[in-house]
């Protein structure tokens, strides 16, 4: 909290000084454009954001072009209320939540629907396994809406939608950009793109390369992209977009740790010496942990203008993947192929004070999944001598077959979205969708289990939200809003069966959720922006993780809980001289398992109350700019015994044991909260056709321990710790011609 103060502090001291210069007051933000010009394409049409009844924060041109290594998630969002990011292996590999949506998953992202220059990159139940085909660097603006009234989405978007759009190619018929980044704990990436307009086609062609060794031990990461995007428009009412990326990811899994090992407290076995901060755990390297992910996706978007103030869009995809995890349960090999197909029609209708802008649609993807897993050596065939390696792909496989099936998935969805302009001043909006989800699962093991694990499940519903916005004037613009969502169960929490290896997990029920938002933003004299949203969420059947004994340390199951929403985001930026900008970002949750029968009220685990970015942008000249930024989280909760879960059984006795980790962790100076400093510079040049920037990035500063994240996990002290990055320095170079 002291640091927190000097922080302060210097801010203090730079407005004092800067104050003292009369200048033209300039806006520079992570909205840069007032409200009356920023256009959302995020809820299925393009409309100003003074209109929308929504949440909404959009990362653009600042955000994006100061990012340290330009890799993760954990850059873009930094300064996006209401979202939080763990990253994990400090590379791309990293969970996502929305108001705590999906947060005790135990990989990719649950409830919260993505899109890359607007095609899906959720799988038919909703589940984004990871962003590892967006290459930031080639990112034009990100959109993030929050909450309920993304229902128009279905059941993938409960926590909310992302909405990533790439670049188009420049207006030259060639330009070339190449850009390259170093630092701290044998990072690197090189990108190089190939972009430009000739006649009426428009393209981009883009390749880049990362790897790192991570900051933990056995936590190396390497990954390559590609992407090619063109639009042809052959005449003013029709415009083509096809694209293609080829995603090539892998990354070591160094795992969370319990207490002893991060504090040093083992002095036996074969791994003793592999403890500490920066230890992997115990089983990592002798079972060789990793995750692989080639990827390659292609995509067609077709807009077609069929007269003045109609018009509809087709799109079509066709994704493959082959995905492949080690642990120390098991060998788990997943290829898959997902296709999918989406049409809206729009219409406008009505003038003046009265318009009317109605669309109607439908979507449809499905997914087939060839799984097959192998055993591995127990705890005591392995062979511990084993000597990690970077980017080693093998594992110790046995000849017996845990897991042999097909999981089959398909979803459908239409939808009705009704936008109502009223005295150009207020505006309805509504949506109406019905979700139809449908998974199954063909088991190839034969064996003597008395319940067959093959079998099908559906689930199907409708959603609805309802919105009203009025803009009052620029400096104020206030909306309300009540929406529903639906959320199915996806691969993990269906898949991971509880009972037996393989089949369906039977218990578990879709999480049917309501809820209000009340927000108001502004502009005032184009110097200071605000936003504040008030939310509340009630989620009948969310769910919850679980493990079992002897079905591995870190393997997640899951179940159904009521959980109960609250909460605060708000985000600030204030441009007092042409030469300062301040942006800040705050969000305050409270988030609950409410009370049942004699059991209390349960924070859900992993859900800070509070969480703050702050950052003071000086830009010496038009060249020359620094950026000086904390982040704050409090202590979070941690799931420490099963009272909450007590009504279920599976088989043997549950295990949840209570803990006294909370103390162990104070007494041993660490907290899972934390308050870090960052700091960057930038310079930027011309030199004749060439531009250029140089820019330099510290992470850190004062090199503080603290837990990236924490996570429920079966053993002694039952939750596992990642412990975060210490202090990282970056440079980057970029360079146009």
């Amino acid at each position: 909290m002291k640091k927190f103060f000097i922080f302060l502090i210097i801010v203090a001291f730079s407005l004092q000084i800067f104050s003292q210069n009369k200048v033209e007051q300039t806006k520079d933000t992570i909205i840069h454009k007032s409200l009356n010009e920023v256009v959302i394409s995020a809820l299925r049409a393009s409309t100003p954001l003074k209109e929308i009844p929504a949440a909404i924060t959009v990362v653009q041109d600042k955000q994006l072009n100061t990012l340290n290594k330009s890799i993760a998630a954990d850059e873009i969002f930094r300064l996006v209320p209401g979202v939080k990011v763990d990253n994990g292996t400090d590379g791309s590999r990293v969970h996502l939540y929305i108001r705590g949506q999906g947060v005790l998953a135990e990989s990719g992202f649950r409830g919260i629907a993505v899109f890359i220059d607007g095609i899906s990159v959720n799988d038919p139940g909703g589940y984004c396994p990871d962003l590892y085909d967006v290459d930031w660097w080639t990112v034009k603006n990100v959109e993030v809406v929050k909450g309920l009234s993304t229902s128009m989405y279905g059941g993938s978007a409960t926590g909310g939608v992302v909405n990533i759009s790439t670049m188009d190619g420049g207006q030259k018929p060639i330009t070339e950009t190449f850009m390259a980044t170093a630092g701290s704990y044998g990072f690197w990436k090189t990108m190089d793109q190939i972009d430009g307009t000739k006649g009426n086609i428009n393209y981009r062609v883009s390749y880049s390369h990362s790897q790192g060794n991570g900051y933990r031990s056995h936590q190396a990461f390497m990954g390559d992209n590609f992407s090619e995007k063109l639009n042809w428009t052959p005449t003013n009412k029709i415009k083509i977009t096809e694209m293609i990326s080829y995603t090539n990811y892998f990354n070591q899994n160094s795992e969370g740790m319990n207490l002893a090992r991060i504090r040093g407290d083992i002095t036996f076995g074969p791994q003793a010496d592999n403890v500490g901060w920066r230890a992997s755990n115990n089983d990592a390297i002798p079972f060789n942990e990793f995750h692989k992910t080639q990827r390659l996706t292609a995509a067609l978007i077709g807009r077609f203008d069929i007269k003045k103030n109609q018009d509809i869009t087709v799109k079509g995809f066709y994704r493959m993947n082959n995905y492949r995890e080690t642990s120390n349960n098991g060998d788990d090999y997943k290829p898959y192929i997902n296709p999918g197909l989406s049409a809206q029609y729009n219409l406008v209708c009505g003038k003046n004070n009265f318009v009317n802008h109605f669309s109607v649609g439908a979507d449809y993807a499905s997914q087939t999944i060839n799984e097959h897993e192998y055993a591995v050596p127990g705890e005591f065939e392995r062979d511990s001598t084993r000597v990690d390696s970077h980017f080693g792909q093998s594992c110790f496989d046995l000849s017996t077959i845990l897991i042999n099936q097909i999981i089959r998935q398909r979803s459908a969805g239409a939808f009705i979205i009704e936008k109502i302009d009223i005295y150009k001043k207020l505006f309805f909006t509504g949506s109406l969708r019905y979700d139809y989800v449908y998974n199954s699962v063909s088991n190839n093991i034969n064996n003597s289990l008395p319940d067959s694990l093959s079998g099908s499940r559906t689930f199907q519903k409708p959603t609805y939200s309802l919105g009203l916005t009025y803009d009052v004037c620029k400096a104020f613009n206030v909306f309300v809003n009540y929406g529903t969502g639906f959320l199915v169960p996806t691969n993990d929490e269906l898949y991971n069966n509880p009972s037996f290896y393989g089949g369906l997990n039977t218990t578990i029920k879709p999480a049917t959720s309501q809820g209000e938002e009340l927000g108001v933003r502004g502009d005032i004299k184009n110097f200071f922006h605000y936003d504040v949203t008030g939310f509340y969420m009630n989620t009948k059947n969310g769910f919850y993780r679980f493990s079992i004994p002897g079905r591995g340390n870190n393997t997640a199951f899951f179940g159904n809980k009521e959980e109960n929403k609250w909460g605060i985001e708000s985000f600030v930026s204030y441009s007092p001289v042409k030469f300062i900008t301040i942006d800040a970002a705050y969000t305050y949750s409270h988030f609950v398992y409410p009370a049942h029968d004699s059991v209390g009220v349960h924070f859900i685990p992993e859900c800070p109350q509070h969480m703050l970015t702050a950052e003071i942008a000086f830009r010496i000249n038009k060249n020359f700019s620094i950026t000086i930024g904390t982040e704050f989280q409090s202590s979070w909760r941690l799931q420490v015994d099963d009272s909450i879960y007590n009504t279920y059984h599976i088989g043997a006795t549950y295990y949840q044991p209570a803990s006294t980790e909370s103390s162990v962790v104070t007494a041993d100076g660490h907290k899972y909260g934390f308050n870090i400093y960052n700091a960057s510079a930038s310079y930027k040049w011309k030199l004749g056709k060439l531009e250029g920037e140089l820019s330099i990035y510290a992470k850190n500063i004062f090199n503080q321990h603290y837990y990236g994240f924490t996570e429920p996990n079966n053993g002694v002290d039952y939750n596992s710790y990642q412990p975060a990055p210490g202090r990282e320095f970056f440079g980057s170079l970029k360079l146009k011609i």
